[in-house]
């Protein structure tokens, strides 16, 4: 769940990305997910831009960091502000609201897909066809495999869980037959 700060920087960056028309808004996504994975992993690099450190430090990491990470100048821009204003902290939550931001423009939603056995790319394909055209949207699907489920699918998207797991079918079916 994203936080109103890490709106606020994520939809003033997409406004940005979206004025511009150049459309970079899946690089951007991409680059954001990057720093915040990096951010996330490395806890020199959190140290670096600890929010005791003064302002004018947390800048010129983050400056350093866009440099060596290659980043667009608008985003190394951005991460600078982030650094200034102590916001750093925020940077997952931001990653997640602009993706969001991001798929919105773009037409597309993401959907988990998990299964208990591995799935060929030809059954990926089948249900991510399926719910292209219950959604109306591209779909970008991530899958999981959860042996538990015993075997079916369960499809999360857009908040929604779609259940045709073995498990929960065996479930449904023991709750009938004790309610006699």
């Amino acid at each position: 769940m994203s936080g109103p700060v890490a709106k606020r920087y994520a939809r003033a960056l997409f406004s940005l990305d979206d004025e511009d028309g150049q459309g970079e808004f899946e690089n951007t996504a991409q680059e954001l997910a990057r720093l915040a994975a990096l951010m996330h992993g490395d806890p020199g690099l959190r140290r670096a831009v600890d929010p005791t450190l003064d302002a004018p430090s947390r800048k010129a990491v983050a400056e350093r960091l866009a440099e060596a990470l290659h980043f667009s100048p608008r985003l190394g821009n951005f991460l600078a502000l982030l650094a200034e204003n102590n916001r750093l902290r925020f940077l997952d939550q931001i990653a997640r609201e602009y993706r969001g931001l991001a798929d919105r423009k773009l037409g597309r939603v993401r959907a988990r897909i998990r299964t208990a056995k591995p799935l060929d790319d030809d059954a990926v394909r089948r249900i991510v066809e399926v719910f292209e055209a219950k959604l109306g949207k591209k779909v970008l699907a991530e899958v999981t495999i959860e042996p538990a489920l015993l075997g079916g699918v369960i499809v999360e998207s857009q908040g929604r869980v779609y259940d045709g797991s073995t498990r929960t079918q065996l479930e449904r079916l023991q709750g009938v037959l004790a309610a006699g």
